[in-house]
């Protein structure tokens, strides 16, 4: 009972998406896997390596084109998410907050199904996602960017090591 979400934004590079909200998905965090086959022996192991691409589905009720009109750019041109969450410890009385920072394209959108005269929520999916920031309570959890090569999982830079070798 200590994260309860107590509330949470969107925002899609300034604009704030507070009323238009219907729902949001964050990444999936998923490892691209290889079977080892070990010889001689009963198992198998799946060995993790790069990480998969990251998607972000979202969904606004209405047809908002300042969004929709984000659709179809080419990277480069990409566009910064920001999802603000705050945690309650219901145990302890005390708040925590966190910052999701994704930075992608719009490269989806479901237009919204119309019936009579309510129409359904317009969905939307970031993908093409360059960079990922998680951040608890000013403690930078994930941050992966592929620009810059860097990987920092549970606050530990990976990254460090590695471009250090590979910039030889």
């Amino acid at each position: 009972m200590d994260r309860i979400i107590h509330g949470a934004n969107w925002y899609v590079d300034t604009l704030n998406q507070r009323l238009r909200l219907a729902d949001i998905t964050l990444p999936a965090l998923n490892r691209a896997k290889e079977t080892l086959q070990l010889g001689g022996g009963f198992f198998n192991l799946a060995i993790p390596y790069e990480i998969e691409e990251l998607e972000a589905p979202f969904s606004l009720n209405g047809a908002h084109e300042d969004i929709r009109g984000l659709f179809g750019r080419e990277p480069g041109d990409w566009t910064t998410f920001y999802y603000y969450e705050r945690l309650r410890d219901i145990v302890k009385g005390e708040n925590k907050g966190r910052v999701v920072i994704l930075k992608g394209l719009v490269n989806e959108v479901t237009q919204a199904k119309v019936t009579g005269k309510k129409g359904d929520a317009t969905g939307y999916k970031v993908g093409s996602i360059i960079e990922y920031r998680d951040i608890v309570d000013g403690k930078e959890i994930h941050r992966f960017d592929v620009f810059n090569n860097h990987l920092v999982i549970d606050g530990v830079n990976y990254s460090n090591s590695h471009n250090e070798i590979i910039a030889a």
